[in-house]
């Protein structure tokens, strides 16, 4: 009866017939070594695949990725090159000894999860230095792909509000009563949020829902609060600024295709959550006949909190947003930290100084230098370390100024030079963090 089981188990042994013991043996040497070479031809094909899968799920930039894929094909002797694009990775295996290849095709969600990002990084050096084997590597791969949630679905709800309520008072101008309607308002985002993911159908309907809802709210209530500080606050997890920062850095990066993807994906979402603020507060206007109630999007016109409420409302904002991006609590002080130096440099040079153009370059420069410092110092992943801060950097400078774009047309300023205006800030931060890596890395991470 012929057993069931794997194929190359299940091989049939080389006929003997007509040879002594001596070469049976060594017929049957050879045949091991070649089940044994195909086996773990296949084991690193996998560990690769696997590899690319985690890296690209859990938020690694694309332009590092490829580099970080070859150097470990290089590593497990496979010839093999990789196209990266957002939500999809090709890798095309060769094999120099029949002259044939074959094309793998992964598809992942794109998120950000920096704890399972730090693991994998760390079974990534783990092989690269050859303490680990690469069939104990695999396993450890599969077990941080079918990790649970780092923290209960309700911590998750809880944080939206407070991510709205703290970025109100730091990045909006926002009033204390700015800051209670955007925690409520952030709270209903989480709640669509996951709606969406248990309901696939509504996946494709949460950005403008959400965007619908805030504007609707914030303009029947804008006697009393700002408009534009609550509806972006509402829906500051949204914000493309990250998306346009990161697109842009790829294209600098070489990489087209995933840079321009980037792009017109950020742009895109920038108009669908000013389509949504709009609807919401046309529909406001139609059922009520309130046809003074218009969106005013000028943050100049909001009553802010004294700029030293700003120390005490920064902490919670990057604890809320590395909660978001799933850094473990044990690195939230390194978080703080490095955004804290961050945030003194750019309140200093944009708030005080007013160099509107040079401090986020610097701010930039200040952050990359600080996290990559860390970095090497203490051994943490200094993307996870330095990308809270840089998702505070961003909205502020250049989310805001998208979406204004989007819903504001004055005489004295264009949406093209508002638009202008993102690309330029989302340039500045690119500078300053490549310029904080060559100072570190002048010779490429190794």
């Amino acid at each position: 009866m012929k057993r069931n089981g794997n194929a190359l188990d299940a091989a049939a042994p080389p006929p003997t017939d007509g040879v002594s013991d001596a070469e049976a043996a060594m017929l049957n040497e050879k045949r091991t070594r070649i089940l044994d070479g195909i086996r773990k031809l296949l084991l690193h094909q996998r560990f690769l695949c696997l590899l690319a899968q985690a890296m690209m799920q859990f938020g690694a930039p694309l332009h590092h990725l490829e580099d970080n894929l070859s150097r470990m094909a290089r590593h497990l002797c496979i010839t093999a090159t990789f196209t990266t694009m957002p939500g999809l990775i090709l890798i095309s295996v060769e094999d120099t000894a029949t002259f044939t290849s074959e094309t793998k095709i992964i598809r992942c969600p794109n998120g950000y999860d920096m704890h399972r990002l730090e693991l994998t990084d760390r079974i990534f050096r783990k092989v690269s230095k050859e303490k680990i084997g690469v069939e104990e590597a695999t396993r450890e791969l599969d077990d941080v792909l079918s990790a649970p949630p780092m923290f209960a679905w309700y911590w998750q709800l809880l944080n939206w509000g407070l991510t709205s309520w703290s970025v109100c008072l730091v990045a909006f101008n926002g009033s204390w009563l700015d800051s209670l309607a955007a925690f409520v308002l952030g709270i209903m985002a989480g709640c669509l949020n996951m709606l969406a993911s248990r309901l696939k159908g509504f996946t494709n309907l949460f950005e403008v829902t959400v965007s619908i809802l805030s504007g609707f709210f914030a303009t029947v209530f804008q006697r009393w609060l700002c408009f534009g500080a609550v509806t972006l606050s509402a829906t500051v997890v949204l914000l493309p600024g990250l998306l346009l920062t990161t697109g842009i850095i790829e294209l600098t990066s070489r990489n087209m295709h995933a840079g321009t993807i980037r792009t017109a994906y950020a742009l895109t979402i920038a108009f669908i959550i000013a389509f949504g603020i709009n609807l919401g507060n046309n529909i406001f206007v139609e059922i009520f006949s309130k046809p003074e109630r218009l969106p005013d999007m000028n943050m100049s016109v909001c009553k802010p909190v004294s700029q030293w409420w700003w120390w005490l409302a920064y902490p919670v904002a990057i604890l809320s947003i590395s909660f978001i991006i799933n850094v473990h609590p044990r690195n939230w002080h390194a978080c703080l930290l490095v955004a804290g130096v961050m945030f003194a440099v750019f309140w200093v040079l944009v708030v005080h100084l007013e160099l509107k153009l040079i401090g986020p370059v610097v701010s930039a420069f200040v952050l990359g230098l600080a996290s990559n410092i860390w970095s090497k110092v203490f051994g943490h992943n200094a993307y996870a370390t330095m990308l809270p801060g840089m998702m505070i950097l961003v909205p502020g400078s250049v989310g805001v100024r998208g979406v204004m774009a989007m819903l504001t047309s004055t005489a004295d300023v264009s949406n093209t030079h508002l638009v202008a205006q993102m690309v330029q800030t989302a340039l500045s931060i690119m500078a300053g963090l490549f310029a904080s890596s060559f100072v570190i890395y002048p010779r490429g991470k190794k």
